[in-house]
């Protein structure tokens, strides 16, 4: 009788611990298969749409900061990647008390573990300041009556079409010319002039060349199987050439030993930078529409109580004591998306050169424009 008293009241004492231990079964089931799996679901979804506002609130804190001082330096961070980890941890114990035999110790542990991280680095390179300190000016002085901004947008283009090899279109060369002449020097708008004269010499040899067509030639090679210059690249060669002695930088030959190779990923950069310059300064010919940098599109205020409510994007700087306010409407919120674009071309992800061939010029040193 006493031994099946014992077994009734050991069940009666087990009882809500089975009920907990199989709680705390189920409870580890949830957490390590669909539970789990939909929490990191949410939380990639959560951390993908901060992107977009990122994005445009470091914009806008530029264009505050831009607004309060021109000369301000423009800074920036490139986002290269993010990561989202949810990790859930289920356990569930009974310990027995060696007071006697019906104590009893249950405990329960459910631990999860959040992470959402974005990998950014900071903009450092002189040349991509640069670029920004440019594009930043342009969107809080559109009109940019003295021409200025349009000038030091050229001199830009005009580097980076020599530095990466880039021959221009004779649309853009002639515009380039045209910003440069600007309060240049009697002597330097000689020198233009000059330069104008024989890139359109070159040109119209160029388009002679593209109706006339050229036939691939396999007897046309050097001795390492290198192709010889068709006649075109040659002429594309003396176009980069004559755009280099414009602004001043230094010309090396691509067919020169001394001319590293460039990453064709680094030359396809440099073409999106000279395109997101051009859509900053490029003025559109009689009877296009306007470009939509050159019409006011951001709000500037000293006073946060000047922010309207329906105004969809704010930045904000503080400097010298004084707080700047930069907002931008929805009818403008177009501007603004393509203005970041135009940023993150400006400051695209770091890549590296290649490294250059000791035998010979190969391949990828071959002329491509």
């Amino acid at each position: 009788m006493a031994h099946s008293h014992i077994q009734r009241l050991l069940r009666f004492r087990l009882a809500p611990l089975r009920a907990l231990v199989g709680a705390a079964m189920v409870l580890a089931v949830l957490c390590s298969g669909g539970c789990t799996a939909n929490r990191l679901q949410r939380g990639t979804i959560s951390q993908s749409s901060t992107l977009t506002d990122l994005q445009y609130q470091q914009v806008l804190d530029n264009l505050a900061m831009f607004a309060c001082n021109p000369d301000s330096m423009a800074w920036h961070v490139k986002v290269n990647g993010g990561v989202v980890q949810v990790a859930d941890q289920g356990m569930g114990i009974i310990g027995a008390n060696a007071g006697g035999p019906q104590q009893f110790a249950p405990s329960l542990g459910l631990q999860r573990n959040v992470l959402h991280q974005w990998n950014v680095d900071p903009v450092i390179d002189s040349n991509d300041l640069e670029l920004l300190h440019i594009a930043y000016r342009k969107a809080v002085n559109p009109e940019d009556i003295e021409g200025t901004i349009r000038r030091d947008a050229f001199e830009q283009i005009c580097e980076l079409s020599t530095g990466y090899h880039i021959a221009l279109t004779r649309e853009v060369a002639m515009k380039m010319v045209d910003a440069l002449h600007v309060n240049a020097t009697p002597q330097r708008q000689q020198k233009l002039d000059d330069a104008r004269v024989a890139l359109d010499k070159l040109y119209d040899r160029m388009d002679e060349i593209a109706c006339r067509g050229a036939v691939y030639n396999p007897e046309k090679l050097c001795h390492n199987g290198c192709q010889i210059p068709s006649e075109l690249e040659f002429v594309q060669e003396e176009i980069i050439k004559l755009c280099s002695s414009i602004c001043e930088s230094p010309y090396v030959p691509i067919h020169s030993l001394l001319r590293q190779r460039r990453n064709p990923g680094l030359v396809d950069q440099a073409e999106d930078r000279i395109s997101a310059l051009l859509s900053l300064v490029d003025e559109p010919d009689d009877g296009e529409p306007p470009n939509l940098f050159s019409i006011p599109w951001i709000n500037v205020g000293c006073n946060k109580k000047q922010i309207p409510v329906c105004a969809c994007y704010v930045g904000r700087h503080t400097q010298c004591g004084q707080t700047c306010y930069v907002w931008v409407m929805p009818e403008q919120a177009k501007a603004l998306r393509d203005f970041t674009l135009i940023i993150l071309s400006l400051a695209p992800p770091d890549a590296q050169d290649a490294a250059p061939q000791t035998n010979g010029l190969g391949a990828a040193n071959s002329p491509g424009f």
